[in-house]
C-alpha cells in the first residue's frame, strides 16, 4: 500500500515539474519577442497627389509622408529633375517631425510635378531611407496614378480643317444698329468692371506672395525656436524630443541660408561637407560641430543633460543664427515697403 501511495506522488511530483516548465518557457519566448519588437525600428511610409485628374502640364502637388517610431533619422530620396514621365518643378523641404498622440512621429516633404504625356500615368514608387542604433534600412512608397488628359475635346483631331461658313446678308436697320452699339457698349463696360476686380484680386494676390517669399531663414528658425520654447517639452520629460526639434531647426536653417543638404545628411556626413565649404567661418564650424555633437550625445548615447546643458545648447542655436543672419540690400527694403 504504501509503494502504490509513493508512485502516486512521484507521478503528481513530475507532471508539476513539467507544468511549471513549460509555463517559465512561454514567459521566456514571449519576453523576447516582446524586447526585440520593442528594439525594432518601425517606418511606414505614403505617397499622395492633390489630384488624380489634370490637364496636360498642370502642376500636381506630390507629397511623401513618413511616420516612425525610435531613435532614427528619416533620409528623403534625392530625385533630381525627374520622376518617371513627371518633370519637378519645385521640391519643398521636410518639415519638422510631429509627434502625434500615439507616439509616432510623421515628417512630410512635397514636390510641385508636371507633365506632357496625355493618359493614364503613374508616379513611380521612391525609397526612403533611414539610418538609427539599430542600423540602417528603406522602405518604398506606394505608386501613385494620375489620368492626364489632353487639351483637344473628345472625338476631335487636330489636323482637322474645317470649311469657312458662307457670308451671311445682313439687312440695313437703323433700329438693329442702336440694339448692337447699345450692346457693345454694354459689354465693354461689364468687361472694365470685371477686368478691375480681377486686377485688384491679383494685386492683393501678389503682395500676399511677395510677403510670404520674402520670409527669411532667421525669421521661420526664431519662430521655431520660440514656439518650441512655449512648448516647454523639457518640463513634460521629453528631453530627447526636445534636443531631436532644436536639432531640425538648426539644420533648416543652414539648408535655406547657405544651400547646404544639412536635414538629410547624419552629423558624420554634414560635417565633412562643412569642412570643404567656404560658406561658413571657421568660428561657426566649430559652434555648429560642439552643437551637432552634443545633441547626438543626448539622442543616440542616452545622456541625460542638465538645466545648464539645455539652456547652454538653446543659446548656441540662437547665437548661430544670429551672428550669420543675411543682409538685405537697401534697395530690398525698400521695394519690400512698396
Amino acid at each position: 500500500m504504501a509503494i502504490k501511495r509513493y508512485q502516486i506522488f512521484s507521478k503528481l511530483l513530475i507532471l508539476v515539474v513539467v507544468v511549471y516548465t513549460l509555463i517559465l518557457s512561454k514567459d521566456t519566448t514571449f519576453a523576447q519577442k516582446s524586447n526585440d519588437t520593442e528594439s525594432r525600428a518601425f517606418v511606414e511610409v505614403a505617397a499622395h497627389v492633390d489630384k488624380n485628374e489634370v490637364t496636360i502640364g498642370d502642376k500636381i502637388k506630390f507629397g511623401i509622408q513618413v511616420k516612425y517610431k525610435g531613435d532614427i533619422t528619416i533620409q528623403f530620396p534625392e530625385v533630381g529633375e525627374q520622376i518617371g514621365v513627371f518633370t519637378i518643378k519645385e521640391t519643398g523641404l521636410a518639415g519638422t517631425p510631429e509627434r502625434e498622440k500615439d507616439g509616432y512621429l510623421v515628417v512630410e516633404r512635397e514636390y510641385v510635378l508636371s507633365s506632357y504625356e496625355i493618359g493614364r500615368q503613374t508616379v513611380p514608387s521612391l525609397k526612403i531611407k533611414y539610418k538609427g542604433r539599430q542600423g540602417d534600412g528603406e522602405v518604398a512608397t506606394n505608386e501613385v496614378t494620375v489620368d492626364i488628359k489632353g487639351v483637344l475635346k473628345e472625338g476631335e483631331i487636330s489636323g482637322d480643317i474645317k470649311d469657312i461658313l458662307p457670308p451671311v446678308d445682313v439687312p440695313t436697320s437703323f433700329k438693329r444698329l442702336i440694339v448692337w452699339i447699345s450692346v457693345g457698349l454694354g459689354a465693354l463696360l461689364l468687361s472694365g468692371v470685371i477686368y478691375g476686380l480681377v486686377y485688384k484680386l491679383k494685386k492683393r494676390s501678389k503682395i500676399r506672395e511677395q510677403q510670404f517669399i520674402r520670409r527669411t531663414p532667421q525669421e521661420i528658425a526664431y519662430g521655431l525656436l520660440e514656439r518650441l520654447s512655449k512648448e516647454d517639452l523639457i518640463g513634460k520629460g521629453l528631453v530627447k524630443e526636445y534636443y531631436y526639434r532644436i536639432t531640425n531647426i538648426l539644420r533648416h536653417y543652414i539648408e535655406d541660408r547657405f544651400g547646404l543638404l544639412a536635414p538629410e545628411r547624419t552629423t558624420e556626413e554634414f560635417l565633412t561637407e562643412m569642412a570643404h565649404t567656404n560658406k561658413l567661418d571657421d568660428i561657426h564650424k566649430i559652434l555648429i560641430r560642439e552643437f551637432l555633437e552634443r545633441c547626438d550625445m543626448v539622442k543616440y548615447a542616452k545622456y541625460g543633460p542638465s538645466n545648464f546643458e539645455i539652456k547652454e545648447t538653446y543659446d548656441a542655436a540662437k547665437r548661430f543664427i544670429d551672428e550669420t543672419i543675411e543682409r538685405l540690400e537697401e534697395k530690398e527694403v525698400v521695394a519690400a515697403k512698396k
